[in-house]
């Protein structure tokens, strides 16, 4: 009770408490000194609001796929497939093995084909990872299913985070802080949104909703690829001519 009551006044004070991270707008005299300079301070976009948001909703998705690997992969080895106490914890060791190695890969993959190629490509290895630990039948197919969640989950967060940021620089800390909050409300939705599935059917089927959310995020994943950097392309294409 008392942890709950201290959640609940943490969900209060956090809105209020947020307010002085949010960065300060730029004042009279900096604009017009920008102005006799022949530049102009960065202004957001009309669009970039609600991209910022649908980044967010990416991921509440992507992050809720990861705590219930956190929460739920024990329990699955253990009471789905019988595995003892040893075996069953080893199976979240795979997942944050997989993705530890990914994460220190992704940024160079990103750097050369794109955080849409990491987001797409990624959620896409998630799905069939996921799908495999629901519907395997054997051990070994299910630490390969983990593996491969975890490895295709490694890069997509820190895209997400890093896309927000860039939507709209004048306002990158507000953005970046609107996707990992409501990210993190995913991630702690995550584990009860399972556990009540598994009172509906068996526990490995309830991650059948952790494969759709991987199949979503991949089809929405084009949010990536707007604004700035697909106006990159043509003047790098128009640099190579």
């Amino acid at each position: 009770m008392a942890m709950a009551a201290m959640g609940a006044v943490g969900i209060v004070i956090a809105p209020v408490a947020a307010r002085d991270l949010l960065p300060a707008a730029p004042d009279v005299e900096s604009a017009g000194f920008a102005e006799e300079a022949g530049t102009s301070l960065p202004a957001e976009g009309a669009g970039s609001t609600g991209r910022v948001w649908l980044l967010a909703v990416l991921a509440l998705m992507v992050m809720r796929c990861e705590d219930a690997a956190n929460d739920w992969s024990a329990p699955h080895l253990k009471d789905v497939m019988g595995a003892s106490a040893g075996a069953a914890a080893f199976a979240y060791g795979t997942f944050a093995a997989a993705m530890a190695v990914g994460r220190l890969f992704a940024d160079r993959v990103a750097a050369r084909s794109g955080s849409l190629t990491i987001l797409r490509h990624g959620v896409a290895v998630a799905a069939v990872g996921i799908t495999l630990v629901a519907l395997g039948p054997w051990m070994w197919a299910v630490f390969t299913g983990w593996t491969l969640f975890g490895l295709g989950l490694s890069g997509c967060v820190p895209q997400l985070f890093s896309t927000a940021g860039h939507a709209d620089p004048s306002a990158a800390g507000a953005n970046v802080s609107r996707v990992a909050g409501l990210g993190y409300v995913g991630m702690l939705a995550g584990p009860a949104v399972i556990g009540w599935l598994a009172h509906v059917v068996a526990l490995n089927h309830a991650f059948v909703l952790l494969t759709l959310l991987c199949a979503t995020t991949a089809v929405s994943a084009g949010v990536l690829h707007t604004g700035p950097d697909r106006a990159r392309r043509p003047e790098m294409a128009a640099g190579g001519h």
